[in-house]
């Protein structure tokens, strides 16, 4: 099935959607002996050890988020600097037993703590790692090396010859194991897996800021060359994007990447399940042709927003705080908070796609506005008033009836033209306005808990989101929400 036959992404969003009477009417058992593992595992494959001390960024996270680095950069990374990145954007942070259960938590959010997304590493110019690809375990802050050679030349042509992939001193490519995410939430997963990367690259981003290294999140490729590269198979693993990480003289040869990777991983439980309306839009949006990957990319540089402040939390202190907040109190936040989480969450994304999302919000307390649902300009920073009121019940209610859009400062619902993206970028556009939804939202967290408050992200009735926001969202469909507010006292994060 090919991109532009957008009939699939269409039919996918359909059937895939919230309603007051579907999740009443769905059966949902968690078979908790036939849970995944929360890990990738090469049990075999050579093992390159990683820095342990970590010296993470001290740069306030409000400044990273927003600022960027120039593209003629040529600041060297080396192995610290790039296990500081590995480490902020998918690093375990933590274990805790909920329920009887462990869950390790990471450095980025993600729907369900369930974690489907696996970073793997071409390398090219690291300072004290061999040129190769590599997979990147964080259970043990190692990298399983999968291929020797340098294969920053054999992404780029994936990507019709992308400079940015071409000179970049090492590429991360993301991919997303879908039934770590299916086992739970089922076919609607997808929208998560998609979700979930895009909250790693808030903060892999705002790290690389950090540490001076130029970024460009690559959206836009040959499925099939880069699957055969890191060893998926499109349906059970897919690729999510590619990130070029820093800027040197661009690579000059490839490596030979036809073979398969020798290296076996452990099966991720004793019987994966296959949802085939998630495999059915997943194929349905694969790029089979150079020409195909040139007519959605883009290359023009993305519009600035308003300006950020610079306090806060230093970054690294931010992402080890990060969390889940479980309750918030009523409390209300300062508009001034308000309004800097917005603007640094809200900038521009360096990337080969153009931006879709546009921002809503629901407002239950904030000192110094209004109770009511605005409309948030991204250029501009400012609050469009859509409609004045109290509308906690609203909120409570629209995220399937979760107590922390009742009880939050601010419920945001980051929407986008499904119609308009589709009819730009085929089906391919599903897969990019979740990960960007995922990318503003995990920017949104951070610059919330940077600022002392704290923040969740949501799934959502579908229809009623749309039809609450009124006639200026009727062309529009709700991608994801996040929640910002004060903890409430007890045992508000995990």
């Amino acid at each position: 099935m090919a991109n532009r036959d957008i009939e699939a992404a269409r039919f996918f969003h359909e059937v895939t959607k919230h309603s007051y009477t579907s999740v009443r009417s769905t059966p949902h058992r968690l078979d908790w002996e036939n849970r995944p593992l929360p890990y990738k595992i090469y049990p075999d494959a050579p093992v390159v050890m990683l820095p342990r001390d970590l010296n993470l960024a001290t740069m306030p996270t409000l400044e990273a988020l927003s600022s960027t680095v120039a593209g003629g950069s040529a600041t060297p990374l080396d192995l610290a600097t790039l296990t500081r990145m590995l480490f902020c954007a998918g690093g375990l942070t933590r274990h805790r037993r909920v329920g009887g259960e462990d869950y390790h938590f990471r450095a980025a959010p993600s729907a369900g703590a369930l974690y489907p997304v696996e970073l793997y590493v071409a390398a090219g110019e690291v300072e004290g790692l061999a040129p190769g690809l590599y997979h990147f375990s964080p259970a043990d802050l190692k990298l399983r090396a999968l291929r020797p050679g340098d294969f920053r030349l054999n992404i780029a042509r994936a990507a019709n010859d992308r400079d940015s992939l071409a000179g970049a001193r090492a590429n991360l490519i993301a991919s997303t194991i879908f039934w770590r995410s299916t086992w739970k939430y089922h076919a609607r997963a997808y929208r998560y897996c998609f979700w979930d990367t895009g909250t790693m690259l808030a903060n892999l981003l705002a790290v690389a800021n950090a540490e001076g290294h130029r970024t460009e999140v690559v959206t836009a490729f040959l499925d099939a060359e880069l699957e055969v590269l890191i060893g998926a198979d499109g349906e059970r693993e897919g690729i999510a994007c590619v990130v070029a990480l820093g800027t040197t003289a661009a690579a000059r040869e490839s490596s030979d990447a036809a073979s398969a990777i020798a290296w076996e991983s452990l099966p991720l439980s004793p019987g994966e399940v296959s949802y085939p309306d998630l495999v059915r839009v997943h194929q349905a949006s694969r790029l089979e042709s150079l020409d195909e990957v040139a007519a959605i990319a883009t290359a023009s540089p993305p519009d600035p927003g308003p300006p950020v402040s610079a306090g806060g939390l230093g970054l690294g202190e931010t992402v080890l705080r990060r969390g889940a907040t479980r309750a918030f109190s009523h409390d209300s936040i300062p508009a001034d908070d308000l309004n800097q989480i917005l603007a640094a969450s809200s900038g521009p994304v360096p990337a080969d796609f153009r931006s879709q999302c546009e921002i809503y919000l629901i407002v239950n307390a904030v000192d110094g506005i209004e109770a009511g649902a605005y409309r948030y300009d991204r250029a501009s920073g400012a609050l469009e008033l859509i409609k004045r009121g109290e509308f906690r019940g609203n909120a409570g209610y629209l995220c399937l009836e979760q107590a922390v859009g009742l009880d939050c400062s601010v419920l945001v619902c980051y929407m986008a033209a499904l119609e308009r993206a589709l009819a730009t970028l085929g089906n391919r556009g599903y897969r990019d306005l979740h990960l960007e939804a995922g990318l503003l939202g995990g920017r949104a967290c951070l610059g919330a808990f940077a600022l002392g408050h704290g923040a969740t992200g949501l799934t959502f009735y579908d229809d009623d989101t749309a039809s609450f926001f009124g006639p200026g969202c009727d062309n529009k469909s709700p991608i994801l929400m996040v929640a910002l507010g004060m903890p409430a006292p007890a045992r508000a994060i995990s």
